[in-house]
């Protein structure tokens, strides 16, 4: 079994980053605080905290299809993302968990953007690289 870098889903449905598949290079998270500008006369704009803003992650890796894995699991990425749309009470958030057992909470997919900057015989991708953007799904009283 491969070194498992970070698991997105629960169940039946989860998609596994490792080190010998889908292997991520970086990750980006990026926190926001909102502090909306409060015009006064004659004064600067007082700042006021408004709460929390959004929190996103940003993993860039890389899959070599012929390697392990198989050149399909950018499509599992999508069809995974795709279930929020296929649910009948709406969206579902993913649980995401690090390799080293750390609970990050529910997140959703928000964008996935594909490289294929090596292709093979008859086309196929001999490198795909990915960038996936996932946002945290705003769970009530979370940490």
């Amino acid at each position: 079994m491969s070194d498992v870098l970070m698991t997105l889903g629960d169940g039946g449905e989860q998609f596994r980053f490792a080190v010998d598949t889908a292997a991520y290079q970086s990750l980006k998270r990026k926190s926001d605080w909102r502090w909306p500008a409060q015009d006064r006369l004659w004064e600067r704009p007082a700042l006021q905290f408004t709460g929390r803003g959004t929190d996103e992650i940003t993993l860039d890796g890389v899959i070599l299809p012929a390697w392990r894995g198989g050149r399909q699991q950018i499509e599992r990425m999508r069809a995974i993302a795709d279930l929020a749309r296929q649910q009948a009470d709406g969206a579902r958030p993913l649980l995401l968990v690090t390799g080293y057992g750390e609970v990050l909470g529910q997140w959703v997919i928000t964008s996935i953007e594909e490289d294929q900057p090596m292709i093979g015989p008859l086309g196929a991708p001999l490198e795909q690289r990915f960038r996936l953007t996932l946002a945290a799904y705003g769970e009530e009283n979370a940490a």
